[in-house]
């Protein structure tokens, strides 16, 4: 597993590289084209000796698909994935996607692996409003969280579609876009006010990355973490 600059996690772990959504403020693909890990980043492949590194017996919140989305994982990949995530309950493990049916598509190994423990946690990537349907596709009896990084546009929660649940979720994170686009936009605080508001009223954590600190200023950055993700004390 490696060290990581994501705040919210404590290592990231990708038994898959690639992804074939293309965003176009994509961190992955820029970092593919410097280490060129795959030839062709939108033709995810599948690592799978890199597994091995969960059975590292101190607890981590491990962030599974930094590099990838699980949308474009084949059935046999996530076969495997979870047989050492099984075999290895002592880490967070942590999903992202832009496509979360997915989930619901996968769903017999989710439910099946919830079952015997509660540290699964499957994310959404939400920039703008338009996109806050997706949230509705996440699976509703599992730890669920929505990642708005980059934040670009407003995502006012009163203008939700209907069958956008309340809370949205378990967790929210905030951040703003990075790298060579960053100065192409930045979130307007009322956006972040909206969204804040709406946490605090479910009672929601909200987690708010180093990028949003020119934005908000330092006494209003929040770093809240649900319970089951608090980070730990080292050394």
């Amino acid at each position: 597993m490696n060290s990581t600059k994501i705040e919210w996690c404590d290592k990231t772990l990708n038994p898959v590289v690639g992804c074939s959504f293309g965003c176009s403020y994509c961190y992955a693909r820029r970092l593919n084209a410097r280490f060129k890990w795959v030839k062709d980043f939108s033709e995810p492949q599948f690592f799978p000796g890199r597994l091995r590194q969960l059975e590292k017996r101190t607890p981590e919140r491990v962030f599974m698909c930094s590099m990838s989305d699980p949308a474009d994982w084949r059935p046999g990949w996530v076969a495997a994935i979870f047989k050492f995530i099984e075999a290895n309950p002592q880490h967070q493990y942590l999903f992202l996607s832009k496509r979360p049916a997915v989930y619901q598509e996968l769903f017999p190994i989710w439910k099946r692996y919830h079952g015997l423990f509660n540290n699964l946690w499957l994310g959404v990537s939400v920039t703008r409003e338009e996109e806050l349907g997706r949230i509705a596709e996440l699976p509703l009896d599992i730890n669920r969280f929505v990642s708005m990084e980059p934040l670009l546009g407003p995502a006012d929660p009163r203008d939700r579609p209907v069958r956008v649940a309340i809370p949205w979720a378990d967790w929210v994170i905030l951040g703003a876009e990075t790298g060579p686009g960053a100065a192409r936009l930045h979130p307007r605080r009322e956006w972040i006010d909206e969204i804040v508001s709406y946490c605090d009223q479910t009672q929601t954590p909200v987690f708010m990355k180093d990028s949003l600190l020119p934005v908000v200023g330092e006494r209003d950055m929040r770093r809240d973490f649900p319970p089951e993700l608090q980070p730990r004390r080292r050394g």
